[in-house]
């Protein structure tokens, strides 16, 4: 995916493979900036207007989305592809009430007539363990505090039945007590219902209890993926690495955190190198993700050359 701005262009998303299974809890991690969100807007045909899919396909049950018309991609959208954006304070349309949002939706996509969308849209709210369905879908978003908000958004996307959810930090803006109650919620029906589920976030604690399979992004580029077990045993790439050597519960006592030098920056070869204490000449060349075993790959060449592990354990 390329953007243009001020008449240039810059390439944004760059050799992406992805792919979420039916009914899978996949975690997509990485700084920000690397192009998470990017890349969960781009499945649904909601990337910005200035940036454009130049190369690749989006397959949706092997059918190819890159192409596709809006008509077709806003009856998909909500109906068999839903969103879970990360601010629940402006997600939700400050002008009508809860109920008017989420009974739109429904008659939209399964249910014309409005008092069988009521009905439904009441059950969603009990479903998402919300003690008075009928006090809030008559409430307005302002009368609702931020984790109230976002229930009611996971209630709007499994509203519709979808095969998959795109939740793009969906607990970020919240408190700590708050985003386990709600990422436990999240998971729980999605588990019950079979829905797949692109879980994005920058919180590798969120991705570890979360997610089956987990893909780290940097700078546009999957650089690792795996199972999520595997991957945060053992990472194969060095910014893997480096991103759980950042946890605090890592630290030792009385010792600094260790951070990340410099800045995410794009640079030829190795997305990566500017920042690898482990990067040498080989990595002016761009690596593939490379299969390792059993479904894990990484974009590294110590990776590939059987060194890695030696260097970073």
């Amino acid at each position: 995916m390329r953007g243009h701005r001020n008449g240039g262009s810059q390439c944004i998303l760059d050799s992406i493979s992805l792919q979420v299974r039916e009914g899978e809890i996949a975690g997509l991690v990485g700084e920000s900036g690397s192009g998470k969100s990017m890349l969960g807007s781009a499945i649904g045909g909601l990337q910005p207007m200035n940036c454009k899919i130049t190369e690749g396909r989006i397959l949706w049950r092997d059918r190819d989305l890159r192409g596709a018309d809006e008509a077709l991609l806003s009856a998909l959208r909500g109906s068999q592809i839903a969103y879970i954006f990360q601010e629940p304070m402006t997600a939700l349309n400050p002008t009508l009430s809860i109920g008017r949002q989420l009974v739109d939706v429904i008659r939209r996509h399964t249910e014309p007539d409005s008092s069988s969308a009521r009905h439904r849209a009441l059950k969603l709210l009990a479903d998402v363990r919300i003690d008075s369905p009928e006090d809030v879908f008559n409430a307005w978003p302002y009368q609702l505090s931020g984790g109230m908000r976002q229930r009611v958004l996971i209630a709007m996307a499994f509203s519709c039945t979808p095969a998959l959810i795109v939740a793009d930090e969906p607990t970020t803006a919240l408190d700590v007590t708050v985003q386990a109650k709600v990422l436990t919620l999240l998971l729980t029906l999605a588990r019950e219902r079979r829905t797949a589920v692109l879980l994005i976030s920058h919180d590798i604690g969120v991705i570890r209890r979360a997610c089956e399979t987990v893909h780290v992004m940097y700078a546009g580029r999957i650089v690792e993926r795996g199972s999520t077990t595997a991957v945060l045993a053992a990472p194969r790439h060095p910014y893997t690495r480096a991103l759980l050597d950042c946890l605090p519960g890592r630290a030792r006592p009385k010792s600094r955190l260790k951070t990340l030098s410099t800045s995410m920056q794009t640079m030829p070869g190795c997305c990566f190198r500017a920042r690898c204490h482990l990067a040498f000449q080989q990595c002016s060349e761009v690596p593939p993700l490379a299969d390792i075993s059993s479904g894990d790959a990484a974009a590294c060449w110590l990776t590939q050359q059987d060194q890695l592990k030696g260097e970073l354990f």
